[in-house]
């Protein structure tokens, strides 16, 4: 029997592997979300830390230290208001990876689909062959037996 060969294989492994591509770059960018998430918790855990030190001194010493703590809470807000910006961006960034995605997996279950007719209509084809030859066999055989016969 014949071997089953779709034409269409090589796109269908062009897109698997495209979708591959594309999920290590969401994941990618997910790890990025991660550490720019661990980064702004790493600076509030800083301001709070601080915060709690200065709280604890007495008000002669924490006067004059007050005034630096501002400077570094205002930098600090500065820093996690940077960070959140491009922890949005990398979030818009991950929404498109993953309807792109969603795009070609699509375009993949549509091929696997075309691909399952394509193989069905292969194996009801090379059965109808195979019942021609059965037939087309015994048709023989019987003519000879007839024309012993006679």
């Amino acid at each position: 029997m014949a071997r089953f060969v779709w034409r269409l294989q090589r796109v269908l492994d062009i897109r698997q592997k495209e979708e591959q591509v594309l999920r290590s770059e969401l994941m990618a960018l997910s790890e990025r979300m991660v550490v720019l998430r661990q980064e702004i918790m790493v600076i509030r855990a800083r301001i709070h830390t601080a915060l709690e030190k200065l709280s604890n001194k007495k008000t002669e010493e924490r006067l004059s230290e007050q005034q630096l703590f501002m400077k570094y809470s205002e930098y600090s807000e500065n820093e996690i208001n940077s960070l959140r910006s491009k922890l949005s961006e990398v979030d818009k960034q991950r929404k498109e990876k993953m309807n792109e995605i969603l795009k070609k997996r699509k375009e993949i279950k549509s091929l696997e689909k075309l691909r399952a007719k394509a193989k069905e209509e292969f194996l009801a084809d090379a059965a109808h062959k195979e019942q021609n030859e059965f037939d087309e066999y015994a048709n023989n055989k019987f003519g000879r037996q007839m024309t012993v016969n006679i």
